[in-house]
């Protein structure tokens, strides 16, 4: 794809992408009639005119106000004819082209620029070994997914921490470093886990609650610690000219929002917990 050219605006000088083009008029090349915008030059019977339609265009500087005006070729009409077709059996068909500007709108920059931002997301994600993760939420017994949970986390740990393997697993959660209270969550259940695994404990309802929270808590921190980089805002803003911060967050969350909402299918809690995640995480 041709790398779209800035406006620069005639009489202050300064460069820009306009938030979009306004069409002015069309004109029909072959009968020379003006036509207001573009009503028309589709019918049920093709495209009219015969040939060309010539449009005006209209943007204007976001500093001075200043009105710029553009022509641009907007349609081309050609007959096509099929070699391998008798000549009863011809037909016209016709193509549209498109000829447009060396210059895109915002909403086409804000585009280009979200696809690369989760390009990069979904590359930073790839050193995750999110499968081990992802297999997790189809465990339905809480007892299970506890035990689960906490036998690929120590593995986690061995990885992140590989001078530590002969430690016990709260020493090593205590080194990960995680904010204060998903590390007392993973503490306190980890203990629980233990003296349920001895016969000596039963997880009660609060605790089955605590079990998914600790799940997705954690697999969030892990996401969160792989791509907090990516969309950091200052960077993002040096990175991207001509872009409003607000409306490039507002389009990676929809984006990671579709991504985990079907990675953590647990109602209403975990939905909270997204929502929430995407609320801090995301770019200010």
């Amino acid at each position: 794809m041709t790398k779209k050219e800035k406006l620069n605006c005639p009489l202050c000088n300064s460069k820009f992408i306009p938030r979009t083009f306004y069409p002015e008029e069309a004109t029909f090349s072959s009968e020379g009639k003006l036509l207001s915008g573009f009503n028309g030059y589709i019918s049920s019977s093709g495209v009219k005119p015969t040939e060309v339609i010539l449009s005006s265009w209209i943007t204007y500087c976001p500093s001075c106000n200043y009105v710029m005006r553009f022509a641009k070729e907007v349609v081309k009409k050609e007959k096509i004819q099929a070699n391998n077709l008798g000549n009863k059996d011809i037909k016209e068909k016709y193509n549209n082209y498109y000829f447009g500007f060396p210059f895109e709108d915002y909403s086409q920059h804000l585009s280009g620029i979200t696809e690369k931002v989760k390009a990069s997301i979904k590359k930073s994600l790839k050193g995750i070994d999110l499968n081990i993760w992802e297999t997790m939420y189809e465990i339905e017994d809480e007892f299970k997914l506890l035990v689960r949970f906490y036998a690929n986390l120590e593995k986690y740990c061995d990885a992140q921490l590989p001078n530590e393997t002969d430690k016990d697993l709260s020493t090593k959660i205590k080194l990960l470093k995680l904010l204060p209270n998903l590390e007392n969550l993973l503490l306190d259940l980890n203990e629980k886990r233990s003296q349920t695994i001895q016969g000596n404990y039963e997880l009660s309802s609060s605790d089955k609650i605590q079990v998914n929270a600790a799940v997705v808590n954690f697999t969030l921190n892990l996401i969160e610690k792989h791509i907090k980089p990516v969309v950091d805002g200052k960077k993002l803003k040096t990175k991207y000219n001509y872009i409003d911060i607000k409306d490039l967050s507002s389009e990676i969350k929809i984006f990671l929002n579709r991504y985990l909402n079907g990675l953590f299918n647990h109602g209403k809690p975990a939905n909270n917990q997204v929502r929430t995640f995407l609320d801090n995480l995301l770019i200010n």
